[in-house]
């Protein structure tokens, strides 16, 4: 039971995975938000990073479940067929919600929570 998925963060040096266990559903928005709040941050890849996954991960923070890190890709995403949902490309600044569209950095606005 759960609502799963993750995303994929890629750097310059590959990639970093972030695990749902739930509000799977709410991944994009929070992908969106965060995108936004890292604006000052875009052209440095370590700090924009750091800032993408504190506030992807922000509702899991205080808590030892419902979320995970990883260097591969080894959970389950119930909403792209086990592979990343979402995708957030630091250097080509750009998301990509799967199955749906890919939109720049500067198209990304803080979404209500």
């Amino acid at each position: 039971m759960g609502d799963r998925r993750m995303a994929e963060i890629k750097t310059t040096d590959g990639s970093l995975f972030i695990y749902t266990h739930w509000g799977g559903e709410g991944l994009p928005d929070l992908a969106r938000r965060a995108i936004a709040f890292a604006k000052g941050r875009w052209q440095d890849e370590s700090y924009c990073l750091r800032i993408l996954v504190d506030q992807i991960t922000v509702n899991n923070r205080d808590s030892q479940t419902g979320a995970g890190l990883m260097l591969q890709p080894s959970v389950e995403d119930e909403y792209n067929n086990d592979k990343p949902s979402v995708i957030i490309d630091i250097p080509k600044q750009t998301l990509q919600i799967l199955p749906g569209g890919r939109l720049d950095f500067a198209e990304c606005t803080a979404v209500e929570a």
